[in-house]
Order: C-alpha cells, then sequence, then structure tokens
C-alpha cells in the first residue's frame, strides 16, 4: 500500500494531536550538619514546541459533532436542503479549493449549496477517517474528516478528488469549513478505488 496519498493525513493527525507535557521537579538539597534549603527556583513550564504554534494543545473532541458533520455529506449527497438547514449555524463561512472565500447567512448558503448540487447527477462522498477534536487554547471544537469525493456531472462525465476537511462546530452547528484538495498519484487513486468499492 503505498502512502503517499494518506502523507497529508498523517501530518494533519501529528498537527492536531494532543499533547503531552512531562512532568518536572525541583531539586532539594539537605545536609546532616546544616539546615535544608529549596533550591533556587526554575521556570517549570515545558517547552511544548520550538516555533510559536497559534494552536497547540488538543484533546478528543465529542463524536456528535462527527455525527453532525457526516450528516452534511449525506445531505449533500442527497439533495436534502432540509437536512443541510438544520446542520449548519446561522452564518457559514467556507474557505474552498478554487481559493474562494463564500461567507453567508444560513439561508443563502443552502441556496448556494444546492444550486452547486445541481451541476451533479450523483455524488459519493467515501469516508476514509473522520475524528472530533476539541482546541484548549481557543475552546474551539473542530472534525477533521479525510474524504473520497466521486460525482458524475449532469452530461455522465464522471470525476473524483481526495478532500482534507476541516470543519468548526460552535453550539452542535457548522459554521466554518476550511477544505483542501488532494491530489494522490494514480497508484493512491487506484488504492482508494480499492477501498472504498469494498
Amino acid at each position: 500500500m503505498t502512502m503517499r496519498p494518506l502523507l497529508p493525513f498523517v501530518y494533519m493527525m501529528l498537527l492536531f494531536s494532543c499533547n503531552e507535557k512531562s512532568s518536572s521537579t525541583n531539586a532539594i538539597s539537605s545536609n546532616a550538619d546544616t539546615p535544608s534549603q529549596a533550591s533556587t527556583d526554575v521556570n517549570t513550564e515545558d517547552k511544548v514546541f520550538d516555533v510559536p504554534v497559534l494552536y497547540k494543545n488538543w484533546e478528543m473532541g465529542s463524536h456528535e459533532n462527527t455525527r453532525t458533520v457526516l450528516k452534511m455529506y449525506k445531505a449533500w449527497d442527497e439533495k436534502s436542503i432540509k437536512d443541510m438547514e438544520a446542520l449548519l449555524a446561522d452564518s457559514i463561512i467556507m474557505e474552498l479549493p478554487d481559493g474562494k472565500r463564500r461567507a453567508a447567512a444560513r439561508d443563502k448558503m443552502v441556496e448556494e449549496l444546492v444550486k452547486a448540487r445541481n451541476h451533479y447527477l450523483s455524488t459519493s462522498n467515501e469516508i476514509i477517517a473522520a475524528y472530533p477534536i476539541h482546541n484548549i487554547d481557543h475552546n474551539e471544537d473542530w472534525v477533521n474528516v479525510l474524504v473520497y469525493n466521486k460525482w458524475t456531472y449532469n452530461d455522465r462525465v464522471r470525476d473524483s478528488l481526495l478532500y482534507q476537511d476541516l470543519w468548526k462546530i460552535k453550539d452542535g452547528k457548522i459554521n466554518y469549513l476550511l477544505t483542501l484538495q488532494l491530489s494522490p498519484s494514480r497508484v493512491g487513486i487506484k488504492k482508494l478505488d480499492e477501498i472504498t468499492n469494498k
């Protein structure tokens, strides 16, 4: 099995992995002939990274957030407007691979999503991996998804791509998406087809 198509996912896992802090102790010296004296105070804060990291302290999040995101994929595949509305926050921002940022109120965003979905005869989101994460530094909940998207245009031309999707969840609703388009090799695509067709 080639690892090339999964390397970006591995990198994301490393980026969002939980950090463990090692404990350190202050040495105290004692002597039978002289009173005990505490050693000079030292900075006990561990150095986690060698460079500044904005989001560094992570823990596993709620699997309910994962369910919310997976329902969004299902709603897209099934063209279910009602289900999309129930999953989205009052306002949503989507950073898409075409370099465009789409920000709108829920009703407008659903309208745009449905309009985009109408360009496809069918779509199928094959979820390779999905896991919820919570950032302690900013008190934010995210769901990280590696998804193999297959679709058929209305003229019956087929295509597929691998995506890394980062969904932000607030109060149980989706309010942000950053999606990254990945380009596996031909061998990687073949392996993805084998995995998702089982």
